[in-house]
């Protein structure tokens, strides 16, 4: 029987395939014989695509707290998406912001001088360096937000979405602690990229075993719907500008990799696949980075002036 979908709980949920491993740990622990990475499926409902079964939000939060701020995530220039991301707010109800997933506070230091910045974030130490920065930070998780009173103008979510456990309860929360007229403003991949459409569940970036839910446009108009939203803005964008050479190399890479393992499942070629001494090579990598392609969404939802109260949810440990 098919998992219940982990944004909107509907019974019809579609089985993609086998998600592939691509990192050399599980959440920093070793791999063993008894850790699944999983499936990908899609619920015909929502359009979400989730990964099943996925870490527990407890394994996660855990793992998200111990990361050492200098040992990911180092941004030496001011992203492009942050360009974007000042433009929106630019004109939010209140001037004020909270990054959720703010690590070490860089995008809210680099755009955020006009505003009143907040973070949520669960790593201590990269908690400390946003502070330092002038960053106030309120909770190490969305939960943590269930009896914040303030309320901003803009919440940000950069790369984050895509580890929440149960996505639409957790926008429920951060709906609770946005002024009307606010915005919602979320970067992450999107699965109806000519890309992703492409490799399917052989894609780059559903291979991390700490990414466990995936969204297209769509998805984004439904939630909107449930929480008293619109959709403002959606714009495409890589996850990080490449050069030409960089693009065209990611992408004849990704293509041989998704070809492999399409071949590879039809029994028999395998085993001569792996006899061929450069084509072996391709069938010893674990994915292949393609974070030049334009399989990103910048998606604003502003709330509408007269939405209500969102009702309270489960508890669910989410970043």
């Amino acid at each position: 029987m098919n998992p219940l979908c982990i944004a909107c709980d509907s019974q019809e949920t579609t089985l993609v395939g086998k998600l592939p491993v691509f990192t050399p740990d599980y959440l920093d622990q070793s791999w063993a014989e008894t850790v699944d990475a999983g499936f990908l499926y899609r619920c015909e409902q929502c359009s979400l695509l989730f990964r099943w079964p996925m870490p527990s939000p407890e394994a996660l939060l855990i793992y998200y707290r111990g990361l050492d701020k200098d040992e990911r995530w180092h941004v030496d220039s001011e992203r492009e998406v942050w360009t974007y991301v000042g433009s929106e707010l630019a004109d939010v109800p209140i001037p004020s912001v909270l990054d959720v997933g703010c690590f070490r506070g860089n995008m809210l230091r680099q755009i955020g001088s006009e505003l009143s910045c907040f973070g949520v974030e669960p790593s201590p130490s990269a908690r400390r360096e946003s502070e330092a920065h002038g960053i106030t930070i309120i909770g190490d998780s969305i939960d943590s937000l269930r009896s914040e009173k303030r309320r901003f103008g803009a919440i940000t979510l950069i790369d984050v979405a895509e580890h929440l456990p149960r996505p639409l309860e957790a926008l429920q929360i951060l709906s609770h602690v946005l002024a009307p007229r606010g915005k919602l403003i979320i970067f992450t991949g999107s699965t109806d990229a000519l890309s992703w459409q492409f490799a399917r569940q052989d894609y780059w970036y559903c291979a991390m075993p700490e990414h466990v839910a995936f969204f297209r446009p769509s998805w984004f108009h439904w939630a909107a719907r449930q929480l008293g939203f619109r959709v403002s803005s959606v714009k495409r964008l890589p996850y990080e500008p490449a050069a030409f050479r960089q693009r065209t190399d990611e992408t004849l890479k990704n293509m041989s990799f998704i070809i492999y393992r399409r071949l590879e499942r039809f029994a028999g070629i395998g085993s001569i696949l792996s006899r061929v001494p450069v084509i072996q090579r391709i069938g010893n990598w674990q994915s292949c980075w393609w974070t030049s392609a334009r399989d990103h969404i910048l998606i604003t939802m502003t709330k509408n002036a007269d939405a209500p109260f969102t009702k309270d949810v489960a508890p669910t440990a989410s970043p």
